[in-house]
């Protein structure tokens, strides 16, 4: 296995850190809370802690993403450590809950008003013609003629059958933080994720549209607003992907819902993700099943090693896989232990060395108004 920090680079950002010596160099203020929408109505209620330290790292903005499913919320788990690290190190960070759960459970336009726009419905939650169907099928209550204007994780969604669809909660959380963008509170040109669980392959999913979707909406004819990624006939330059540069993943993971060859083309049809949105895969050093999907990843996906003898197929700098130690924890469980496994150390090390060569990247004006899709069935179907 590729040892973790083995470029100059890395090495240079493990110089005495230490979560209990850092000096705190400003009070971090209480995160504010926010709420935002889903292109398919779902409001969505998020924390965001700003940094006092924020120009120190160019005010980059990490996303926390926790694996969706009952009984969860972005305020269980062992986060909190991670978050006031991260702050005090000069990143901000949001966190959010997902569609149907915490404080994420109204639906705002549960029919809308039927006006298709070039033949497509792209309002109301049940009715529109990218997600509608889904919501329908899998949202209890969607099949009944009187619609529910609430959702909830607990009894009200079939997972993990309905997942694919929260990479629109996420596509909505972009559009959230290039808002503050806009407003010069952050600077989304540089943009990290730390995610659990199956969020690896919801992020990948999302990754992928990234690359198809512009990083600054496109001026459109007849005031029209950007709808969905992909639009066919829409110009991608910049790239929004290019913005993201680095995810962790904590035990990350593929279910079934997103099949191995799926996974496998998000990286091939934006070919540029591989390269440019680096990843590390952290995982408990005796969870076999955790390694075997960051095998899967890092090996097959990614193809992070390069091919020994096929011509254009180089290794991935930057992109690691390591194990924290003999441990069978799993995903948000690895946090909140730092003593032991360095979990938050690692991540913290890591994101700091990527944000060394993209501090000064200036803020660009993304000009997004309202929210768009992801269409799932596109990046469901390989071609």
């Amino acid at each position: 296995m590729r040892r973790l920090w083995s470029l100059p680079l890395l090495a240079a950002a493990l110089v005495a850190l230490s979560f209990d010596a850092t000096p705190v160099e400003a009070q971090a203020a209480k995160p504010t809370e926010e709420a935002f929408t889903t292109a398919d109505g779902v409001r969505l209620k998020g924390l965001f802690h700003k940094s006092p330290n924020g120009p120190k790292q160019g005010n980059a903005v990490v996303m926390l993403l926790y694996p969706p499913g009952a009984e969860r919320t972005m305020l269980k788990g062992d986060w909190d450590g991670l978050v006031d690290a991260l702050n005090t190190e000069g990143f901000h960070v949001f966190r959010f809950d997902w569609r149907g759960h915490g404080g994420s459970t109204d639906i705002v336009d549960p029919v809308g008003d039927n006006m298709p726009i070039g033949g497509v419905l792209y309002n109301g939650f049940f009715s529109n013609g990218i997600t509608g169907g889904w919501n329908v099928r899998y949202v209890k209550g969607g099949a009944l003629a009187k619609k529910p204007n609430e959702l909830r994780v607990k009894g009200g969604i079939t997972l993990p059958a309905y997942l694919p669809v929260f990479v629109n909660d996420l596509a909505a959380a972009r559009l959230h933080l290039d808002q503050k963008n806009d407003n010069g509170e952050v600077n989304t040109s540089s943009l990290y994720i730390v995610g659990a669980g199956e969020t690896a392959s919801l992020g990948m999913m999302w990754l992928a549209s990234e690359w198809q979707r512009p990083g600054v909406a496109p001026l459109l004819g007849g005031g029209l607003q950007y709808k969905a990624t992909p639009t066919p006939g829409i110009v991608v330059d910049p790239p929004a992907g290019a913005d993201i540069a680095g995810a962790v993943w904590l035990s990350g993971s593929r279910p079934p819902v997103f099949p191995q060859t799926t996974v496998q083309w998000w990286a091939k049809s934006s070919v540029k993700l591989r390269d440019n949105n680096k990843m590390l895969f952290l995982y408990g050093g005796t969870d076999a099943a955790a390694k075997k999907d960051a095998d899967f990843f890092f090996d097959q996906v990614l193809v992070a090693d390069g091919r020994k003898g096929a011509a254009g197929v180089a290794a991935v700098e930057q992109t690691f896989k390591a194990d924290l130690g003999k441990t069978n924890l799993n995903g948000v469980a690895l946090l909140g232990k730092d003593k032991d496994l360095k979990t938050e150390t690692k991540i913290l090390e890591y994101l700091k060395a990527r944000q060394k060569d993209r501090v000064d990247m200036i803020r660009k004006s993304r000009n997004y108004v309202t929210p768009y899709y992801v269409n799932v069935n596109h990046y469901l179907s390989p071609r």
